[in-house]
């Protein structure tokens, strides 16, 4: 099997990617991929330069490859579909990504996560409490779960709906971590799109006023195609990388067989080392919008670039050994939460959803004494998933 179809395969073998990453990174580090027209740039040094470059633009623009047997009503599902997912601020550039940043940036600063340090805490602690004494997982009882419904709190979403709002999330993430337009799963994200817009007219804005906490009033001042689009991705990037972050932290402490060491003064560096380990999103997508030198490879404007940042995490250039777990190492930042303007902006929430949940894991695992049985990776393209972290009884 050649390096393009087993790099198109992530999205249905389940298998790590890491050894296709590793390979392009050291044969071939701007990749040319035939199957998704697109360039993948996999070197630490160069993917953190591009990420600075103002000449790649993040709007994706139309790469979708029409397939001649599509319906003109599946044509017209992929294209709402990709119409919608244009317009997160993700993906969108200044003056549009500046505007829809600074109006919930100060809901989202290092101040106003601490903030939630508590009530992160104590839905942590909730949920390890409720694990069965018997074998359990860790994905469905507790990673998910914490980050779906810390999120809803952020978010000004009834608590009772946690598990309505989680559906919609995965039908939205079922259809971005595809390698290719599926019209089936497009029908599906726009639905979710539709009942979202819905939920955030009808339960959310309206009690925005009403919140102690003031948070994500700045939605009320966009126009509500731009509110939708930026709630989802909030609501999106709240569960799923969160969820992954702590799948990985929970995998590699628990799987180690000597366990690392976890406590108030060592998490936030397991932490980062589990974000650089295996990073929730692997890739950054651009667009170049001249014609651009990356490393020997000149590319022509108007060309699709994935930047892989989870290839980029383990260039042994910027991190030695960057295949092992090791959260006492001192090398350079990681690149999971992006690098200048598209910085993720709920960088600090994040990281503080993580810790708490990996702690009290932690106290949990120091009495339950489980073993680690089962880690299952769910097939994705360009994130990290986990389908089950099954422990039990030793």
């Amino acid at each position: 099997m050649t390096v393009d179809e087993r790099l198109t395969a992530l999205s249905t073998g389940g298998a790590s990617p890491y050894p296709v990453y590793a390979e392009l990174r050291s044969v071939d580090p701007v990749h040319w991929h035939a199957p998704t027209k697109t360039w993948y740039v996999t070197g630490h040094e160069l993917v953190k330069t591009l990420l600075l470059r103002r000449d790649l633009s993040a709007c994706p623009g139309d790469f979708v490859d029409h397939d001649r047997s599509w319906t003109a009503a599946e044509l017209a599902v992929i294209d709402r579909a990709e119409e919608f997912f244009d317009s997160w601020m993700v993906f969108s550039d200044p003056p549009r990504q500046h505007r829809l940043r600074s109006a919930i940036s100060a809901d989202f600063t290092r101040k106003t996560a601490e903030l939630w340090r508590v009530r992160a805490r104590e839905i942590a602690t909730g949920l390890v409490a409720c694990l069965p004494s018997g074998p359990a997982d860790l994905c469905a009882r507790f990673a998910e779960p914490l980050a779906a419904r810390l999120t809803c709190a952020v978010l000004g979403a009834d608590e009772t709906d946690t598990d309505l709002l989680r559906g919609w999330s995965a039908d939205l993430m079922g259809y971005l971590s595809t390698p290719s337009a599926d019209p089936e799963k497009a029908a599906t994200a726009v639905r979710a799109v539709d009942d979202l817009r819905g939920y955030l007219a009808d339960v959310v804005l309206p009690g925005l006023g009403s919140r102690e906490d003031g948070a994500l009033t700045g939605l009320r001042s966009l126009d509500p195609d731009s509110a939708t689009a930026l709630f989802t991705q909030l609501l999106t990037g709240g569960i799923d990388p969160v969820a992954s972050c702590l799948g990985t932290a929970l995998t590699e402490v628990l799987g180690a067989g000597e366990r690392i060491r976890v406590d108030r003064g060592t998490v936030g560096a397991v932490v980062e080392e589990a974000l650089r380990y295996d990073a929730p999103f692997h890739f950054v997508p651009r667009v170049t919008t001249t014609e651009l030198r990356a490393g020997e490879r000149l590319l022509p404007a108007g060309a699709r670039v994935v930047l892989v940042i989870a290839a980029a995490n383990r260039d042994p250039a910027a991190h030695p050994d960057p295949d092992r777990f090791d959260p006492s190492r001192e090398t350079g930042p990681h690149l999971s939460f992006g690098h200048g303007g598209h910085y993720c902006l709920g960088a600090a929430l994040a990281r503080v959803v993580v810790q708490e949940g990996l702690l009290a894991a932690v106290n949990w695992a120091d009495t339950a004494d489980p073993a680690l049985l089962e880690a299952v990776r769910t097939p994705s393209f360009g994130t990290t998933a986990w389908r089950r972290i099954a422990v039990g009884p030793r």
